[in-house]
């Protein structure tokens, strides 16, 4: 008898205007999304290549190791020369284009500077697209096209699947049969999810077809496993918000006062309470004047980093540090004139506030003073080391520690409604997730220790090298560490998703326990 009931509702499902315009709609979007997203991720992987092959031959050339506490770029963000901070690169996710997650918010790059613990990243270049389009799209993706078109079919279908045929009068006249209730409910679970599955897969096999098609797009094993997750992902969901209309529909006795309850409802789950959540706890954070707060943090640990390298220098009868009047520099004759070899640019004791300074030398000569100069360099700039760290502590309970603190509380939140668990976990799936980003910034601090060592082992700090790159004290970094993100598998993306999984799994039990429930008290009559 579940059979007769499912292909009667299956029947009355594919023949209704809801499905074919809602169908229709939800294909024009994806298709016109995907063809649009899928030019922004060619561009953006382009612009990561391109990159990448500079951070390739960036390092062979750099002379001094003090230029790995710099940052010398142009206004526009690019590097001055080739000779500036290595960046720790993340490529951009071949699926976002079913879930764009945090891929809005963040740049691909992080610069990894000695003197400054990274936390945030940064656009290579700005972004630019010559298709106009680009910019009305660029907010939506697959999971917010079903979040809200396939979810408002989901809820629209089922609500009048029990208070219509009540009002029709084939409700009664097939409860007359030997059916049972519990059948007849199960059958119109299992036409709903069925005909809810056709948009979804078509969905689905537009883009991937898009995505098999677009340039410089590798779809290997994982992806083609994180693409299944959210097909099954995305089928929970509207099997959600089917059950949600199904109970309203089993709770009501007219259709149109289902059809008011359900357009309430998924307005309720869909659109305004995570939007709301999201902006309350924003609004909350207060981030600008925390932003404000935080360099003035910093600034305390500097003024006694001043103070401590002050003191070193005045111990060796110098006036400021670094204590460059204690290198003496050879004379070279230019047009019939003696002039001396260029000095530091612009280092001064301003500069050894900064987080990120640069010191340069030529025609240095070897002399006693000079060695004295190297011991003063080792242990200012080990001692910077410490206080840059120290600074960060100041400043990160503000610009870090807090603002995570807040999206944990929004993760949570959104986990109690379909559409937040929906949209969390599938950016798990599709590698967008904020976790997943925050694991990068993780990682890049930990290839900032790893250079860090490296610079140790070398006694970088107090040799020759780290300001000078005369003819035979040339700095090597061929063999520097360089940097590689250790995406997260499969497994670990599923571990991650699972309580937001949890979440929506357990609104379909407890919302088809409750329409079975309701719909056992139903008056038919």
């Amino acid at each position: 008898m579940i059979g007769i009931v499912f292909r009667k509702e299956m029947l009355s499902h594919l023949l209704s205007q809801r499905f074919a315009a809602c169908t229709a709609l939800a294909v024009v979007l994806i298709i016109a999304n995907g063809m649009l997203t899928s030019q922004a991720y060619v561009q953006k992987k382009a612009s990561y290549l391109t990159q990448r092959a500079v951070e390739e031959t960036k390092l062979p050339e750099i002379t001094y190791y003090s230029v790995l506490g710099s940052d010398m770029n142009n206004a526009d963000g690019s590097p001055l020369n080739d000779k500036a901070a290595p960046r720790a690169l993340r490529p951009p996710r071949a699926l976002e284009v079913f879930a764009q997650g945090v891929e809005q918010e963040v740049g691909p790059a992080v610069k990894v500077l000695l003197f400054e613990v990274p936390y945030q990243t940064e656009a290579i270049v700005p972004f630019q697209s010559g298709n106009p389009y680009l910019a009305i799209f660029a907010s939506f993706d697959m999971v917010y096209i079903f979040q809200l078109v396939l979810g408002l079919l989901a809820i629209l279908i089922a609500s009048e699947t029990v208070s219509g045929e009540k009002e029709d009068g084939t409700l009664r006249l097939m409860l007359t049969t030997n059916v049972s209730r519990a059948q007849v409910l199960a059958g119109k679970v299992l036409a709903g999810l069925t005909t809810l599955a056709i948009p979804t897969a078509l969905g689905f096999i537009l883009l991937m077809i898009l995505l098999l098609g677009t340039e410089q797009v590798e779809v290997g094993v994982g992806e083609w496993v994180r693409v299944g997750l959210l097909l099954a992902l995305s089928l929970l969901y509207l099997l959600v918000f089917y059950l949600i209309g199904l109970a309203i529909s089993c709770a009501t006795h007219r259709s149109a006062t289902s059809l008011i309850y359900a357009l309430f409802t998924w307005a309720l789950l869909a659109i305004v309470l995570p939007d709301s959540i999201t902006a309350l706890l924003n609004e909350q954070a207060n981030m600008g004047e925390k932003h404000k707060q935080a360099p003035h943090k910093a600034a305390q640990v500097w003024k006694e980093f001043d103070q401590k390298v002050t003191d070193l220098v005045r111990a060796h009868g110098q006036t400021e540090y670094p204590p460059y009047q204690m290198v003496e520099r050879f004379m070279r004759k230019v047009g019939g004139m003696k002039s001396v070899f260029p000095g530091p640019a612009s280092a001064s004791a301003s500069a050894s506030r900064e987080q990120t300074p640069s010191f340069y030398l030529s025609g240095v000569v070897d002399s006693p003073p000079l060695t004295e100069f190297q011991d003063i360099m080792r242990i200012g700039e080990r001692l910077r080391l410490k206080y840059a760290q120290r600074a960060w502590n100041a400043k990160a309970p503000l610009i870090e520690n807090f603002p995570r603190r807040i999206q944990r509380w929004n993760a949570y939140l959104q986990r109690l409604l379909p559409a937040g668990a929906y949209t969390q976990a599938a950016s798990a799936f599709a590698g967008t997730s904020r976790r997943e980003y925050y694991d990068f910034i993780d990682q890049v601090r930990t290839y900032r220790g790893q250079i860090i060592t490296f610079l140790e082992n070398r006694d970088a700090f107090g040799s020759r090298e780290w300001f000078n790159d005369d003819e035979g004290w040339r700095a090597d970094l061929r063999d520097l560490p360089r940097f590689h993100e250790r995406g997260w598998t499969v497994a670990k993306s599923l571990r991650h998703a699972l309580p937001d999984l949890t979440a929506l799994l357990l609104y379909a039990v407890v919302l088809f326990v409750l329409a079975n429930r309701l719909f056992a008290r139903y008056d038919a009559q």
